[in-house]
């Protein structure tokens, strides 16, 4: 058994991560498989790894030899021996016509609105006014109050009775034969081209919220509560950066703020509408799941400045549980790191060794909690303290 190249034995929490970077993998060994490895990478050949095995673990020698043929079976199915790499991807470079770009009379748009998120100056145009009503509630507070540069063109246009095409540099990009679902795909485009034209090193599918200090990261699968739990830390006097994703930038893991109008589903009706009244009057929309969705936007005065970027002062991960107790339990570091990968959209850049290095001692320095939530003050209540304890960061180094 050798190495295969590239490969590498990171610790965290004194427990073995092994980091692949040509298959740009991480995997979390067991006590037995990173000592295994420890050894591969001292060079100690089979016979020398099953004596220390032995000895080690208190081992018979039928069973150290179990144990060594298992971790290599292991190993060889990870792909991260020699000989047992995983072949490299053949070039699928494909010759791609240019895309169809389409001509149309611009004295058909009745409005034009100008959008700002990340680094995307946005020009939106419509041609119908149920369009306009439809979508510019849910982005009225990305309004460019001075129009700057336009970086991207979407234009919504009515090509036959009741049917939009969206057009995102004249090319098309959607077409929608129903108002209510409008508003979903649009905001889908807006928010896929922002983040496709940005710089970011982690985008995180999870609720964000700040306190002008720090950042706070709520990361869960659909249906965990997290939206309803950030816009009630919203309403509790914490800044709103988004309710579905945190970008993470650089080696100092800043959080960047992606302020998409809250999309709340009808299961979270009845909790917010206490927070928020004007819930009830919102348009009814339907996304591409089926699912019926009011989007609220942010309040303005909770929104944090343009270009902020954040450090990260603690990292919850909620579960709505309406039949246990509200609480925190604190997460080891390998826990957190697991839970949060599984979370992780989009890696916006190829990883090394010092980039996954960066990443576990940052999530070491990181209080990560298991959030159960029954009841959404004491929930807040719980973040709040957290937020309280924690000290002022030192600005400098950001």
């Amino acid at each position: 058994m050798q190495p295969a190249e590239g490969t590498h034995l990171l610790f965290l929490d004194g427990e073995g991560i092994l980091f692949s970077e040509p298959a740009q993998k991480l995997f979390h060994l067991n006590t037995s498989a990173a000592f295994v490895w420890y050894l591969l990478e001292e060079g100690d050949g089979g016979r020398q790894i099953k004596e220390k095995l032995r000895t080690t673990f208190s081992l018979t020698p039928s069973a150290a030899g179990d144990l060594l043929e298992q971790t290599e079976g292991l190993f060889q199915s990870l792909g991260v021996l020699k000989g047992f790499e995983e072949p490299p991807r053949a070039d699928e470079t494909l010759s791609v016509p240019p895309p169809e770009r389409h001509l149309y009379n611009d004295e058909r748009f009745i409005a034009e609105c100008r959008y700002r998120l990340l680094s995307s100056n946005i020009r939106m145009r419509f041609t119908h006014p149920e369009q306009l009503s439809h979508v510019e509630p849910i982005l009225e507070h990305l309004r460019e109050r001075t129009p700057s540069h336009v970086t991207v063109a979407i234009d919504l246009v009515t090509d036959t009775p009741g049917n939009t095409v969206i057009y995102r540099d004249s090319v098309a990009a959607l077409t929608c034969s129903e108002a209510q679902r409008l508003a979903p795909l649009v905001k889908g485009l807006v928010w896929q081209t922002a983040v496709s034209t940005h710089e970011f090193f982690l985008d995180i599918h999870a609720g964000v919220v700040g306190d002008e200090q720090f950042a706070y990261l709520f990361p869960a699968a659909p249906g965990s509560g997290k939206t309803t739990l950030t816009a009630a830390l919203t309403h509790h006097g914490f800044e709103f950066f988004s309710d579905e994703v945190a970008l993470l930038h650089g080696n100092q893991f800043l959080v960047e703020p992606v302020p998409l109008a809250i999309c709340i589903k009808d299961t979270g009706m009845a909790v917010l509408s206490r927070y928020y009244p004007q819930l009830t009057d919102l348009k009814l929309h339907l996304r591409g799941d089926g699912k019926r969705v009011r989007y609220m936007p942010p309040p303005l005065e909770a929104l944090p400045p343009t270009d902020t970027l954040r450090p990260v002062g603690a990292i919850f991960f909620p579960h709505y549980s309406p039949h246990q107790p509200t609480k925190l339990e604190p997460l080891k570091s390998i826990e957190a790191l697991e839970s949060l990968l599984q979370e992780c959209l989009i890696v916006d850049t190829r990883l090394n060794k010092e980039k996954v290095l960066g990443m576990l001692n940052w999530i070491e320095t990181i209080p990560c909690y298991r959030l159960t939530v029954s009841d959404l003050g004491e929930a807040c209540s719980l973040v709040g303290a957290i937020s309280d304890k924690l000290e002022q960061p030192d600005l400098g180094q950001y």
